[in-house]
């Protein structure tokens, strides 16, 4: 099953570590390099989701589908808190909504499952997945992966940089791998 679309619909209202906990890891006092800092923050979150395959504070994610009907659909980004929709969308546009009764979601919450099938041009589930809606519901040991990452970034500035080897043994742990 080949997913031909994945987009982030709802970004995250906080960041896993705020920008007081970054200032005090990196020992910066002043204030000159907040919007750089509060920059670096969002970027090592979106680097750490990426990697690990995982949303780390609650946000809404779109998988799409297209030309094909699934039984079951796997939900990248997890763990998935809730299903928001399901719907098929046909050639001409219109848009038939899924009853949430023909589906499920798997004990692992990163797969839906379909009861009925799915046939159109287009299927696609929309979906709120993350550790949680505050800082402090992401596992602590994605969090000091994440200050390592930022401080990383922070010290290393102008050159190319990926994660380096201390934030991703903090990481793997949580990391999603697909079998």
């Amino acid at each position: 099953m080949t997913i031909s679309h994945l987009e982030r619909v709802g970004a995250p209202s906080v960041e896993p570590v705020t920008l007081t906990e970054a200032k005090d890891y990196l020992r910066v006092d002043e204030v000159d390099d907040d919007t750089l800092i509060t920059n670096l923050i969002s970027a090592a979150r979106k680097s750490a989701e990426n990697y690990m395959k995982r949303s780390l504070i609650t946000q809404s994610w779109k998988v799409a589908f297209d030309d094909y009907s699934p039984s079951y659909i796997r939900l990248p980004m997890g763990a998935v808190q809730s299903v928001t929709s399901l719907k098929i969308i046909a050639r001409d546009g219109t848009e038939t909504l899924i009853d949430a009764a023909k589906y499920y979601l798997v004990a692992a919450k990163n797969r839906l499952v379909v009861d009925t099938p799915l046939i159109g041009h287009r299927v696609e589930v929309i979906y709120v997945a993350g550790f949680g809606d505050n800082a402090s519901d992401v596992p602590e040991e994605i969090r000091q992966g994440l200050l390592n990452h930022i401080a990383y970034i922070y010290e290393n500035r102008g050159e190319s940089l990926g994660i380096n080897h201390q934030s991703k043994s903090l990481y793997d742990h949580y990391r999603v791998i697909a079998i």
